[in-house]
């Protein structure tokens, strides 16, 4: 698939970005492939500063660059969620330099982490018919959704969450969570110096267990977590992006929830 015209002209920046995504989508044999992009973004109090210091809008614009790929339009649709869950609207190519910044006055950061609200808002907006209620057949469609999934912490509403991870796998939607902080499980060092790291890492058990869950018609989502989402190098983020999603399209089309 061809990027959107003019747009090395219009966005050198992410026409750079969307360049690199594109090779990660040729390893995978997904050059041609088309989708819708979401991210959904945390928004509690804890992720403060990565707002302020403009790590969340880096990270936005290299998701909008897959989007690119993913998407004639070159958009991606935003979604928020902290005690509440939102619907923000779409970041493109005319309006990404300041979207994030707009986000943030128009939507302050909440308190409390909600999951399953802004997955059952995800799949209200693109499957209005399903409700994002409960599902135990399939909804077949011809147009996967890709959802980019960003925390910081642990959700507040575990069994809706694993609800709406479970009941979505009867739908053309795939989840991936991705973690902002340093795992626990990612310390080998032992002793006390291992208990003190331990301490004060982030524990991302709940998300570890997303990604393994049963109950499932089929694996809809994958989990991976980054201590510092601004250091990862551009062709690690995508690669990462796209470890589970080849898999989980052979096995939708399998189930014919992808038509």
């Amino acid at each position: 698939m061809s990027l959107p015209i003019n747009l090395e002209k219009k966005a050198p920046k992410i026409f750079n970005l969307a360049k690199k995504a594109q090779i990660n989508l040729e390893k995978v044999n997904l050059q041609k492939h088309r989708a819708k992009v979401a991210l959904c973004l945390d928004i509690s109090g804890s992720m403060s500063s990565l707002y302020s210091s403009g790590k969340i809008q880096e990270l936005a614009e290299k998701i909008l660059a897959l989007g690119c790929n993913f998407d004639d339009d070159g958009s991606i649709d935003l979604f928020l969620f902290g005690a509440n869950a939102h619907q923000a609207g779409e970041m493109n190519l005319d309006n990404f330099a300041n979207f994030i910044t707009q986000i943030e006055k128009k939507y302050p950061l909440e308190g409390g982490t909600y999951y399953g609200k802004a997955m059952t808002l995800i799949r209200q907006f693109y499957f209005p018919d399903n409700q994002g209620k409960k599902l135990n057949q399939i909804r077949p469609s011809s147009s996967p959704v890709y959802v980019m999934f960003v925390t910081d912490g642990n959700t507040f509403d575990e069994k809706i969450t694993e609800q709406q991870l479970q009941w979505s796998s009867y739908e053309p939607i795939f989840w991936q969570f991705m973690a902002i902080g340093k795992s626990q499980k990612d310390i080998k060092q032992g002793g006390f110096g291992g208990w003190l790291s331990r301490a004060f890492a982030s524990d991302f058990t709940f998300l570890e267990k997303l990604d393994d869950l049963q109950g499932r018609l089929i694996d809809n989502a994958n989990f991976f977590s980054v201590e510092y989402p601004h250091l990862i190098e551009d062709d690690l983020l995508y690669k990462l992006l796209m470890s589970e999603y080849p898999q989980w399209l052979k096995l939708a089309q399998k189930q014919q929830i992808l038509t």
